[in-house]
């Protein structure tokens, strides 16, 4: 009977010992969950909150997709690291809010580009954001990363230039900005 006895509590020791591991971990992951959108500021609103950062540039020249640029301008690709620090997706294959030289007023420094040969404003394919290389996935589930490319012209003699947007797509919202070095 003591063997039995034995071993019954040893099973609910083990029983017990795992119950308090599961618990620990769901309870690291649901304090890290806190501390990630109390940290990051995406707990207060619902939706999306994008932080976009520099990642690179890369000159064109001139022409770009069969199209002369502006007098005075070249094409340039730059890429930006964006993440999605909100509590929701962000849909679309643009982001709109994203703006050249604003709070330093030398707004014709870059100027957007979308062609026009279809008879409708549209953006060159390789400008279209895709969360997964290769697949047709047009948004940036909450908590991950992505770059994103965007094709301007660039005033010749240009270096710099502010890029200033709105994380959350809202104008009402903050504005935050960077520079852009190319």
């Amino acid at each position: 009977m003591q063997n039995k006895l034995k071993s019954s509590v040893s099973i609910f020791q083990v029983l017990g010992i795992i119950f308090l591991a599961l618990g620990i971990i769901f309870l690291a992951n649901t304090v890290s969950l806190w501390i990630r959108q109390s940290v990051w500021g995406a707990s207060e609103s619902k939706g999306y909150y994008c932080i976009f950062a520099p990642a690179g540039s890369k000159a064109l020249g001139d022409t770009y997709e069969g199209v002369q640029a502006e007098e005075g301008y070249s094409f340039y690709r730059l890429e930006f690291k964006v993440t999605n620090q909100g509590n929701a997706s962000r849909y679309g294959d643009e982001y709109y809010g994203v703006y050249f030289n604003d709070t330093k007023g030398n707004r014709d420094d870059v100027l957007d580009w979308w062609p026009t040969d279809t008879g409708r404003e549209e953006e060159p394919k390789d400008d279209t954001v895709y969360l997964f290389e290769g697949a047709d996935y047009n948004y940036l589930p909450a908590g991950r990363q992505l770059r994103y490319f965007k094709v301007v012209q660039v005033r010749d003699g240009v270096k710099s230039f502010s890029v200033d947007y709105y994380p959350s797509g809202d104008s009402d919202d903050e504005q935050l900005s960077f520079v852009m070095s190319l």
